[in-house]
């Protein structure tokens, strides 16, 4: 995934690169076009006034070469081209002393700005050190003929304030890059919480707020955030209250309803319609209560202040329990329980594991054909695992992600009892204990369910 901190980085550099570029670019556009030429001029015109120099003070050849080289200390580049086309230079060397044809007219009368070859775009190729890139002009000392060509020394312009410029630059840079980075940190960093804390929220996590506090558009995001936040407490808490109410309420007169119920079918007749009334009566009351149960628990269970009462007990002792208890309905459908329990304590809430147990070898009982097997493993690892491994009918892959919502139920179990609250509840369950549930699941095969719990000296 290309987060938005490189895309920033990246978009950062790239400008970066861009600027540089565009800014060579337009310096060497305005190099040629406006100050070029007037640095051809400069050295045009020192070259002159060397030349009329020698000309009107030194009327003789054999002051040239003291005189030159005293000029070339001063900071120039200099050669000296006689009419015999003997060349003699003066100063720091030139990197090329080829001569073109109209540097070799200067010694007829005739003046050479100087020539560039290459890009001639690029200013550097002006400051190339080589002859043709030269001004010349002639000169005659002695009734001899002379071309004097004549440039700055680059080297002595490479000067110190070049080199204080250079680390001024960089240090520009260095500040321009830290301070890129510095930035595109404290944009990203806020965005990152905000993710964070978008997934509390899905995970039903209303208490966590967004510190954040900045006078821009992501403060006002975060103080949206927060509100939101807070109004979905304030609603989620107002739903757990009805819920545990209404839960509550329902207790008393399911209870009446289904002892009157028993009432009628012990009074009527065998094989009456009111003993078939009254015992669905009964049985749907049953249902009801238990749904009520349910949703009471499962209340009580998102409470924030909800404490486990948790002790030291034998898991596998617990588990063979469970067994124990639905030994008739097993016997009933022939089903075949392997058992593979390690003797192991846990420290845990052992009601609420029971309800996990009872409900998860319920389920495997409920789905599992006539005839078939279930397994149940129960390893100490790394972490206490719980394996319940059936043969039933198996879950659609399209369902097995919705299995733990609550009121879910898969197309297949419609045809059976149940309130689409057992696996809902079993999560929040582990959840409490610091575990998680995973479900495997083919279509026709069976199902396993994995129990991770924590060690009791994790605890």
């Amino acid at each position: 995934m290309k987060t938005l901190y490189r895309q920033f980085i990246q978009t950062s550099l790239l400008f970066l690169v861009l600027s540089i570029v565009l800014g060579v670019i337009l310096t060497n556009i305005y190099y040629v076009s406006f100050t070029k030429q007037e640095t051809i001029d400069q050295n045009l015109e020192r070259a002159q006034e060397v030349a009329v120099t020698l000309e009107q003070m030194h009327g003789d050849t054999a002051a040239l070469e003291p005189f030159l080289s005293s000029v070339a200390n001063l900071g120039y580049q200099i050669a000296l081209l006689d009419s015999d086309q003997q060349l003699t230079t003066f100063g720091e060397p030139f990197e090329d002393l080829t001569l073109t044809s109209q540097a070799e007219q200067v010694i007829d009368q005739q003046i050479y700005t100087g020539e560039t070859s290459g890009l001639s775009f690029f200013m550097t190729s002006h400051f190339s050190s080589r002859l043709d890139n030269t001004v010349g002009v002639p000169f005659e000392v002695d009734g001899q003929q002379y071309a004097l060509f004549l440039r700055q020394d680059m080297n002595l312009l490479s000067s110190d304030i070049h080199t204080l410029l250079l680390a001024f630059l960089l240090s520009i840079a260095v500040v321009n890059l830290a301070g890129m980075f510095l930035m595109a940190k404290q944009l990203t960093r806020p965005i990152s919480l905000l993710h964070q804390a978008t997934k509390e929220v899905a995970n039903d996590n209303y208490s966590h707020t967004l510190a954040i506090s900045r006078p821009d558009e992501i403060g006002d995001l975060a103080d949206s955030f927060n509100e939101m936040i807070d109004r979905l407490r304030q609603n989620d808490e107002s739903r757990k209250t009805f819920i545990t109410n209404v839960s509550h309420d329902l207790q008393s007169p399911l209870m009446n309803i289904k002892g009157y119920a028993e009432l009628i079918s012990a009074k009527a007749a065998a094989g009456s319609d009111e003993r078939e009334y009254a015992e669905v009566i009964e049985s749907e009351a049953k249902r009801l209560s238990g749904l009520a149960k349910q949703l009471l628990l499962l209340s009580s269970l998102d409470q924030p202040a909800y404490q486990l009462k948790a002790e030291q007990y034998a898991l596998d002792d617990q588990i063979r329990e469970v067994i124990r208890h639905y030994r008739w309905r097993l016997e009933e459908k022939e089903l075949d329980v392997s058992l593979k329990l390690m003797k192991l304590q846990v420290h845990a809430d052992r009601e609420l594991m029971n309800y996990v147990w009872d409900n998860l070898i319920s389920n495997a009982i409920k789905y599992s054909p006539a005839g078939s097997s279930i397994h149940i493993d129960l390893e100490n690892k790394d972490k206490v695992s719980v394996v319940i491994e059936d043969n039933g009918a198996g879950i659609l892959a399209a369902d097995l992600p919705y299995i733990t919502e609550r009121f879910y139920r898969a197309d297949q179990s419609r045809s059976e009892e149940g309130t689409g609250l057992g696996l809902a509840i079993v999560q929040e369950i582990v959840k409490l204990h610091k575990g998680k549930v995973e479900f495997e699941s083919v279509e026709g095969e069976g199902t396993k369910v994995k129990v991770y719990l924590p060690t009791y000296e994790e605890e």
